[in-house]
C-alpha cells in the first residue's frame, strides 16, 4: 500500500502509538493503516474415536491435510464461522462447544488462529468444494502431511488430551 485510499496523498512511515505504521502525509487526511491480524477458525471435531481433517484442494499445501477452518466474514460472529467452515469444508453440521485457544502463527502471517471443541450435529462427512477429501482419523491412522504447525500441535495435545474437553 503506498497510497492514502481516501485522498490518494503518499503514505509514510510514522511512530504512530510507539509503533511505526503506514500514515497519510495528506494535511487534512488521518488516514492510518493498522496491519491488524486477519481472524480465522479452525475446529477439532472427534468423531468415530478419532479427529476430523480435510485434505486441501487450493494453495498453499495442496494435498496436505489439516483441521476444517478458515476466514471469518464480515460480521460473522466467531462460533458461526467456526461452523460454517466446518459444514462447507465436510457436509458436517456441528455444535460448538468452547474455544480452546487462540493463536498468532508468527513469521509473516498476520492472521489470529480461533481453536473450537465441536461435536457433529447432524450431515454425512463429504468433502466440499475447497476440499479434495474428508475424514475421521485415530491417533495410529493420522497422516503424515498435516500442514500448518498450529493444526500439528493442536492435533498432538487432542490426541494426549492435554486440551481440555
Amino acid at each position: 500500500m503506498n497510497s492514502c485510499p481516501f485522498c490518494a496523498s503518499t503514505l509514510q512511515v510514522a511512530d504512530i502509538g510507539g509503533k511505526d505504521r503506514l500514515a497519510c502525509t495528506g494535511s487534512t487526511c488521518e488516514f492510518v493503516h493498522w496491519d491488524n491480524p486477519k481472524p480465522v477458525t479452525a475446529t477439532l471435531i472427534p468423531m468415530d474415536g478419532g479427529i476430523v481433517l480435510v485434505k486441501r484442494k487450493f494453495p498453499p499445501f495442496i494435498g496436505d491435510w489439516c483441521l476444517p477452518g478458515g476466514f471469518m466474514e464480515n460480521s460473522e460472529e466467531p462460533e458461526e464461522s467456526a461452523a460454517r467452515e466446518v459444514f462447507e469444508e465436510t457436509g458436517l453440521e456441528v455444535q460448538i462447544d468452547k474455544l480452546l485457544s487462540a493463536h498468532s502463527p508468527g513469521r509473516g502471517i498476520n492472521v489470529l488462529i480461533l481453536f473450537y471443541l465441536a461435536k457433529p450435529a447432524n450431515g454425512l462427512m463429504v468433502p466440499g468444494d475447497d476440499a479434495e477429501d474428508v475424514g475421521a482419523f485415530k491417533y495410529s491412522e493420522l497422516p503424515r502431511n498435516i500442514c500448518f504447525d498450529l493444526h500439528r500441535k493442536m492435533v498432538a495435545q487432542f490426541f494426549k488430551q492435554e486440551v481440555l474437553f
